[in-house]
């Protein structure tokens, strides 16, 4: 695993890639989501945790959520666990209503997301740094909702941090490029 450390933009907002999303990270991933692995949660920020946790001091931290069935047959939040090493505020205010497989949908269908994705509860996050985490960017659909979603409760700033990001060819680029904003 060579970090890449790629700097992008995401509805405006700062962000960040520690690795570039290849076959290997699928499959390391696959293997700590898919197939219950969760000691390899620590392989993928804890590394660079001290970069890490100096770059987003004061920040509040929202792990992007997936469905709570999905949570219930993993036996954990896989992305909760791999950022555990961040010690940052923690503000647990994102739900996912049902299970949407963002991999097992077209480009178009991706951007649904936003229908799926609620603030729980009454979060205080106005005039705070928020940091956005997720393990795997490749259409931004999920961190675009939960950005607006986010936008709502008035932070100072919204940054975002995933384990991966995904680059596509030029010619998947000419596709897609009406439904995502995370090319560069």
């Amino acid at each position: 695993m060579k970090p890449i450390f790629k700097d992008f933009k995401i509805s405006g907002c700062k962000a960040l890639a520690l690795y570039h999303y290849d076959e290997g990270m699928r499959s390391k991933i696959y293997q700590m989501k898919g197939c219950g692995d969760v000691e390899l949660a620590q392989i993928f920020v804890k590394p660079y945790s001290l970069e890490l946790n100096l770059r987003y001091f004061g920040y509040t931290m929202i792990c992007l959520p997936s469905y709570e069935e999905d949570y219930k047959k993993r036996g954990f939040k896989h992305v909760d666990e791999m950022f555990s090493c961040l010690k940052l505020k923690k503000c647990d205010c994102l739900v996912k209503s049902e299970h949407h497989k963002q991999s097992d949908q077209s480009f178009k269908k991706r951007s649904e997301i936003e229908k799926y994705i609620f603030i729980k509860g009454e979060p205080n996050l106005k005039g705070k740094k928020v940091l956005l985490v997720d393990d795997i960017c490749t259409t931004g659909s999920t961190l675009k909702a939960a950005i607006n979603l986010v936008k709502k409760l008035n932070p100072k700033k919204i940054e975002v941090l995933v384990v991966a990001k995904r680059d596509f060819t030029k010619k998947e680029i000419k596709e897609i490029s009406n439904y995502i904003d995370v090319l560069k």
